[in-house]
C-alpha cells in the first residue's frame, strides 16, 4: 500500500470540522434573521385584524406588551456570534495539540491483506463450525425422534426364586421324570409307561422266540467276520441252531477260532464251548482258541481261563506229559491222551457236568421281527394312555429294541391348567409324595426356566422331593432289555491304544436332592 503523506492525515479532519462549524453558525443566523422577519409580520397582522379597542384594553395591551421578552439585538448577536467563533477555533487549536502519534504508528505497521486472510480464514472455520453443527443438531433431533418411538419400559413382574436344599438321594428311587417346556409340562414315569406293554409281551412271550431262522438278516455280520460268502454260508447249519442262546456274532467268532486252530467246528462243540463260556466268564472265542490251542497239546491258554479270583484256590488245571494231558475242573480230574481227538472229547464231556452243561441256555434270545411286529400293534391300542406315542425300532449294533416317544398333541398341561386345584398335575405331585421313595426329576428345556419355576413352586408347595436337570428335546428314547434280541452288525471294538497315558475319568456327582 502507499505511503500517505502524514500533514495531509492530520489536516483532514480539522478543514471538516471547521466547515462544519461555519455552516453551523450561517444556519443559526439565518433561523434568528426569519425568525424576526416572522415576528413582525404577525405583529402587524394581528394590529391590522384587530377591532378597535377601547382605552382600558389598550392600557391592558401596553401592560402585556411590556411583560414580553425584551427584542433581541442585532449587534448583541453579533457579538455572540463572535465570541462562538473564537471558542471554536480555540477548540480548534486544541485538537491540533491532541498527540496522534499511536493511532497513526498503528494505522501504520497494519498489514491488511493479513487480516483480510485471517477474517477469510475465520469465515471458512465458521462455515465449517456451522456445517459440523448443523450435522450434530441433526442427530439430536434423529435421537430425539428415536426416544418418541422407543416403548416406554415396564418392568417385569417378580419372578418366584426359590435357595437349594441339598439332601440325600434315595437309594431306591421311584422316579417320575415331569418334562418341562416354554408351553407346560409333560409327566413320564418309565416303570408305569412300560409296565403295560411288558405285561402284553409276558403272556406272549413264546410267540416272540425263533419260529424260523433266515440268514438273510445275519450274512453281512457274518460274512465280514468268516470273510466272505462261501465261507458264512458253509458255517449257517452249525451257528443257526444256536440263534436262541447265543449272540450269532460270539457264535462266528468262536467258529473262526477253531477253524484256525484246526478244529472242525461242529454245532455240539459250539454248543460246548458257550457253556463253558459262561462258567469260565470268558468270551467265547478265547474259550475256543484255548481248546485248539490244547489239541495241539498246549494246555497253557486253556489255563488261562481259570474263573476263581482266588489264585489259592483255581478251579481249573492241566499239565502235559510222556504224551498225555491231565485235566482238573474242581474235584474233578481226568487223564486223555495228548491227541485232537481225545482233548476234545474231554471237553464235550466237561461240559456235560451238571454244574456247566445248558448253563448257556438259561438266556433266550429273542427274534426282533416278532417283537416289533407286536410293539407296533400296541402302539395304536387305544388301551395304553399317556402323553407319549411311541414306535419300535431296532439298532444294528445293539441287543434290544427301542422305543422312539414323541409327545402326544394336548397331552401335557399348560401353567395355567396346572395351576388349578385339582390339576393332572397336583394329583401326580400327590402321589409322588405320598411314595417313600418318590423323587420328582424336572428336566427343563432350555428356554423354559419360567415355567420350571412354576412348576417347581407348586411341587415346593405339595412338598414333594425332587431334582432338575436340562432336557435336549421331548422326544424320549426307551429301552426294551428284558427281551434281548440279535444284533445283526458287530459290537464295535474299543478304541486302539495311542501310547499316551489314559485320560483321567472323572466320575458324575450323585444325583442328589435339591
Amino acid at each position: 500500500m502507499s505511503k500517505r503523506k502524514p500533514h495531509e492525515e492530520q489536516e483532514l479532519p480539522f478543514v471538516a470540522l471547521m466547515d462544519t462549524m461555519t455552516n453551523v453558525v450561517g444556519v443559526l443566523i439565518i433561523v434568528l434573521v426569519m425568525v424576526g422577519l416572522s415576528v413582525a409580520d404577525a405583529v402587524k397582522k394581528v394590529l391590522s385584524d384587530l377591532p378597535p379597542v377601547t382605552k382600558e384594553e389598550f392600557q391592558q395591551i401596553q401592560q402585556d406588551v411590556q411583560k414580553l421578552p425584551e427584542k433581541i439585538d442585532p449587534e448583541k448577536l453579533e457579538e455572540d456570534q463572535k465570541q462562538a467563533e473564537a471558542k471554536l477555533k480555540k477548540v480548534v487549536e486544541e485538537l491540533k495539540t491532541v498527540d496522534t502519534a499511536d493511532t497513526q504508528a498503528k494505522v501504520k505497521f497494519m498489514d491488511l491483506d493479513a487480516f483480510q486472510k485471517q477474517l477469510d480464514q475465520r469465515r471458512k472455520e465458521r462455515t465449517a463450525s456451522k456445517a459440523e453443527t448443523d450435522k450434530m443438531m441433526a442427530e439430536v433431533e434423529r435421537l430425539k425422534a428415536l426416544l418418541d418411538k422407543t416403548p416406554v419400559y415396564v418392568p417385569q413382574p417378580p419372578k418366584y426364586v426359590r435357595l437349594p436344599n441339598p439332601r440325600a438321594y434315595p437309594e431306591k428311587p421311584d422316579e417320575t421324570r415331569i418334562l418341562v417346556a416354554r408351553q407346560g409340562i409333560l409327566s413320564f414315569h418309565q416303570g408305569k409307561f412300560l409296565q403295560p406293554i411288558l405285561d402284553g409281551m409276558e403272556k406272549v412271550k413264546s410267540q416272540l422266540e425263533y419260529q424260523k431262522v433266515e440268514y438273510a438278516p445275519f450274512a453281512k455280520l457274518l460274512e465280514g467276520i468268516l470273510g466272505n460268502a462261501g465261507a458264512a454260508q458253509k458255517a449257517w447249519p452249525d451257528i443257526a441252531p444256536l440263534v436262541d442262546h447265543v449272540q450269532m456274532e460270539y457264535l462266528a467268532l468262536a467258529y473262526k477260532a477253531l477253524a484256525e486252530g484246526g478244529v472242525q467246528p461242529t454245532k455240539q462243540l459250539l454248543g460246548a464251548i458257550a457253556d463253558l463260556a459262561v462258567v469260565t466268564r470268558k468270551p467265547m472265542a478265547a474259550v475256543a482258541d484255548a481248546i485248539a490251542t490244547a489239541t495241539k497239546g498246549d494246555v497253557t491258554k486253556w489255563v488261562k481261563m481259570e474263573p476263581s479270583a482266588d489264585p489259592a484256590k483255581p478251579v481249573i488245571k492241566a499239565s502235559a506229559a510222556n504224551g498225555k494231558i491231565s485235566f482238573s475242573w474242581g474235584a474233578l480230574t481226568q487223564e486223555v491222551k495228548a491227541t485232537p481227538k481225545d482233548v476234545l472229547k474231554y471237553f464235550h464231556d466237561l461240559a456235560k457236568v451238571p454244574s456247566i452243561e445248558n448253563v448257556s441256555k438259561a438266556r433266550t434270545i429273542y427274534d426282533a421281527t416278532r417283537i416289533m411286529a407286536m410293539l407296533k400293534r400296541a402302539a395304536t391300542s387305544p388301551l395304553l394312555s399317556g402323553s407319549y406315542a411311541f414306535e419300535p425300532k431296532v439298532l444294528p449294533t445293539l441287543p434290544y429294541v427301542q422305543l422312539a416317544l414323541t409327545p402326544k398333541g394336548g397331552g401335557g398341561e399348560s401353567v395355567e391348567a396346572m395351576k388349578q386345584p385339582n390339576s393332572a398335575y397336583i394329583r401326580l405331585l400327590r402321589d409322588i409324595k405320598a411314595d417313600p421313595n418318590g423323587v420328582a426329576i424336572f428336566q427343563v428345556m432350555k428356554d423354559a426356566f419360567d415355567t420350571y419355576l412354576e412348576a417347581r413352586k407348586i411341587a415346593d408347595d405339595v412338598g414333594v422331593a425332587a431334582t432338575w436337570d436340562f432336557l435336549a428335546k421331548l422326544d424320549l428314547t426307551v429301552n426294551i432289555t428284558g427281551y434281548e434280541i440279535q444284533r445283526t452288525a458287530p459290537t464295535p471294538p474299543p478304541p486302539a491304544p495311542n501310547g499316551t497315558a489314559p485320560a483321567v475319568i472323572i466320575a458324575p456327582p450323585k444325583r442328589s436332592l435339591d
